[in-house]
């Protein structure tokens, strides 16, 4: 009873907080079509995955310069289902950046393989060709690469040098939708990419994910996985020991209209984006993350490095700002062992890293306001 008791005042500090932010961490923009086509879902009584989920996952493909798209509930079950569709699991041995979400390594779990936790390089945040090469194992089957924060360390480097050692790249590109690497869509490298349309994503359905792929096999497995084993809906032979992980319709439609929005909606990103490197140019105090050079940007957040970002974001929220920090490194979870390797340029980057509010909603008003804050925590 006293730990539930405890869940309940940690849940409601968490709304507390939620609640006396003036200007939000993330909130999405509907602006669109959204209700129009959930009404349309709605009145015709067909709520479960159907014309929108189909339309959906064609401009998803499109989008992302990938053959197929396969829509689900979110982008863990995506994970899940693509690795177990590439026959990842049992013995087998998962590369993972340590600075990931909880959804990384906890997908690599699920399917009955190793996640072997990897540093980052300091600058981009991501993988790069060498954190890879010196955590491979004889078991390595897979690298999951995190394109963290829309960000990319030379992909195309990383999967010509997977490639060369028949190690499959799982990409994850849950906050990279419309980014590009040298030309490419970033969720377009890879044996398989996977998007995210959690609240907090460039496009959002609440709760959603997708796998995009080249692979036509793939796409007939992550389909069996994903419909409780069978081929489809309808067909009574169970092929493989499945899950239910279906995008509903509403969801779909939604997608639909947000993506009919997405050009609109990324270059007010980026408009945020550019204010705030604007606001912090030449302050010693705030380092901004550092984009690669050869990307096409839609920053999924509006990263900042500080001497101290815990204290920073204490601060922030105090004031009615909805600051975070980044991802508490995995190898420090308990869940995960507690590892005692040295992984410096991850701890680092959560010793100093904050999370500004990005919404593409933030007027110039409210980021002058968080600008004039910053400066008066450091007096």
């Amino acid at each position: 009873m006293k730990k539930i008791d405890e869940t309940k005042q940690a849940y409601q500090s968490y709304v507390n907080r939620i609640s006396r932010e003036k200007i939000p961490q993330y909130e999405s923009s509907f602006a669109g079509k959204e209700k129009e086509y959930l009404t349309e879902v709605i009145d015709g009584n067909w709520v479960s995955e159907g014309k929108f989920v189909r339309e959906f996952e064609s401009q998803l493909a499109r989008i992302s310069g990938k053959n197929y798209a396969v829509a689900f509930c979110n982008a863990t079950a995506a994970l899940i289902t693509g690795m177990k569709g590439l026959g990842i699991g049992q013995g087998d041995d998962v590369i993972v950046p340590s600075l990931s979400h909880s959804a990384d390594p906890n997908s690599i779990v699920q399917v009955g393989a190793n996640p072997i936790f990897a540093d980052i390089n300091r600058r981009t945040l991501c993988l790069s060709v060498d954190n890879i090469a010196s955590a491979l194992t004889d078991k390595t089957k897979a690298v999951l690469y995190v394109n963290a924060y829309g960000n990319t360390d030379e992909i195309d480097k990383v999967e010509e040098f997977l490639n060369l050692r028949n190690i499959y790249l799982i990409n994850d590109s849950a906050p990279a939708l419309n980014c590009q690497f040298e030309g490419r869509p970033i969720s377009s490298f890879g044996a398989f990419s996977i998007l995210s349309f959690y609240a907090d994503k460039t496009i959002s359905t609440g709760e959603g994910g997708a796998l995009l792929t080249d692979d036509q096999v793939l796409v007939k497995e992550s389909n069996m996985y994903k419909h409780d084993g069978r081929k489809e809906r309808g067909y009574d032979i169970i092929d493989r020991v499945g899950f239910n992980f279906r995008m509903t319709e509403m969801q779909a439609a939604v997608g639909v209209a947000q993506i009919e929005r997405l050009q609109e909606i990324c270059q007010q990103k980026l408009a945020v984006y550019h204010q705030y490197q604007k606001g912090f140019n030449e302050f010693r105090h705030v380092d901004l993350l550092e984009y690669h050079k050869q990307c096409q940007i839609v920053p999924h957040r509006v990263v900042i490095f500080v001497e101290d970002g815990e204290r920073l974001v204490k601060y922030l929220v105090s004031k009615g700002i909805g600051a975070r920090r980044l991802f508490m490194p995995m190898h420090s979870q308990s869940v995960y062992g507690l590892s005692d390797e040295k992984f410096p340029n991850t701890i680092l980057a959560y010793k100093e890293g904050v999370c500004l509010p990005s919404a593409p909603t933030l007027t110039a008003k409210q980021i002058s306001h968080v600008f004039s804050t910053v400066r008066s925590y450091y007096g």
